[in-house]
């Protein structure tokens, strides 16, 4: 670029020594023509060819014949303008050539600019790239992770096959929104008694895992050592054990806790009891639906009032073959889908079980997830989903075993 500014402007400086020259040239061939006064011009120096005419004017009008003077005035006057608009045709050429240089000159540092600015932005791209790389490595051990937490978390789970081993007409509906879960549901048997509970752990993904780890250890202390299956005791116990385990005091900023409903169904004496906190339990027998109401605060966490004694209501009931209980997550109710966008709600999930109350299990958990899928769409899940339902029909009944002396 800097050698093609230089050809210009040699260029320019050329043309401008030309012309002048060739203007030179035409007045001698004019005095020439007319007198002897030529070879006194010709020998006045290139850069003065102006005064030089001028002077040769003079010579000539007072030696010349007086017959040749108007010829020779006449013709000096037309080599007079024509220097004039040469030296016009000069000036704007020169103007032209400045103009085209700076042009030329604004041009290449622009160019150089857009260089540099071109380089620094490979620069920024290989750095992005390599930061990129970076993330993917790190974004794939994360989820490495992730997947094997999962595997953690699933191990605690009992299998649904197992639970239809004991309470064969049941069905368990879940599906975490992340790769691990805040909801958790629980079973455990001993003797004829049945701890069935669904669990929402506050927040989801990593931290509602953290928690539903916590809460299983807990509950198996509870239930499978210490055999305590009142349900409000086992709430009230599950209570105090979450807020020792999380530190949790007056003082504490900590209001991380579990939202549950639990049921303890005895299949010798046809026998069920409940108890909930903020979770309620649907009992649906025959063609009717009745809610049996959960306390309205949490597992863990601050109480509403630093007065409040947090106790557990229980509920107790007997049942025949023709009841079934449902247990549930409010992520099913608060997932936002429909033509209008809005929350599934509490209305439709009942209607929704009460409209296949006599379908099998199987087929109602078939029920539950189509609609779900139907409503949200392509929208985003916002919760876990989870919900538990079982036909309190065929329960499996153990023998007592005999003590030996």
């Amino acid at each position: 670029m800097r050698n093609f500014l230089i050809v210009i402007f040699l260029t320019m400086l050329n043309l401008c020594l030309y012309i002048p020259c060739t203007a030179k040239d035409m007045l001698f061939n004019v005095s020439f023509e007319c007198c002897d006064a030529v070879g006194f011009v010709e020998k006045i120096d290139n850069n003065f060819c102006y005064k030089a005419v001028e002077l040769a004017n003079f010579v000539s009008l007072n030696k010349i014949p007086e017959d040749h003077k108007p010829q020779l005035s006449t013709q000096t006057q037309i080599s007079s303008d024509m220097i004039d608009r040469q030296r016009t045709i000069i000036i704007v050429f020169i103007i032209g050539g400045f103009i085209i240089v700076g042009f030329m000159a604004v041009l290449y540092v622009m160019l150089k600019k857009i260089k540099k600015i071109n380089t620094q932005l490979e620069t920024k791209n290989a750095e992005i790239e390599q930061q990129k790389a970076i993330v993917e490595v790190k974004n794939n051990q994360i989820t490495d992770s992730l997947n094997y937490a999962r595997k953690i978390q699933d191990s605690i789970l009992v299998p649904e096959e197992k639970i239809r081993q004991w309470m064969p007409q049941m069905f368990v509906y879940y599906q975490p929104k992340d790769i691990v879960s805040g909801d958790f549901y629980w079973f455990s048997k001993f003797e004829n008694k049945y701890v069935l509970t669904a669990i929402d752990c506050t927040g989801h993904g990593v931290p509602g895992a953290f928690l539903s780890m916590i809460g299983n250890t807990l509950l198996h202390e509870i239930v499978n050592i210490k055999h305590v299956f009142k349900p409000d005791q086992i709430l009230a116990m599950l209570h105090t054990g979450l807020m020792l385990a999380l530190n949790q005091h007056e003082d504490s900023d900590s209001e991380d806790g579990m939202d549950m409903s639990l049921c303890t169904v005895d299949s010798k004496l046809h026998r069920f009891q409940f108890a909930g906190a903020k979770n309620n339990l649907y009992v649906v027998q025959g063609d009717k639906l009745k809610v049996l109401k959960a306390n309205i605060y949490s597992i863990g966490g601050r109480p509403l009032r630093p007065d409040m004694k947090v106790e557990f209501t229980s509920y107790d009931f007997m049942y025949d073959d023709d009841t079934s209980i449902y247990m549930f997550s409010d992520g099913y109710m608060d997932q936002f889908g429909g033509a209008e966008n809005e929350k599934f709600n509490t209305m439709r999930f009942r209607e929704m079980i009460l409209a296949n109350r006599n379908l099998p299990m199987e087929q109602q958990k078939q029920v539950v997830a189509e609609t779900m899928a139907n409503w949200k769409g392509n929208r985003q899940q916002i919760d876990d989903f989870l919900v538990l339902g079982v036909r309190l029909k065929d329960l499996v009944v153990d023998e007592p075993k005999q003590i030996e002396n």
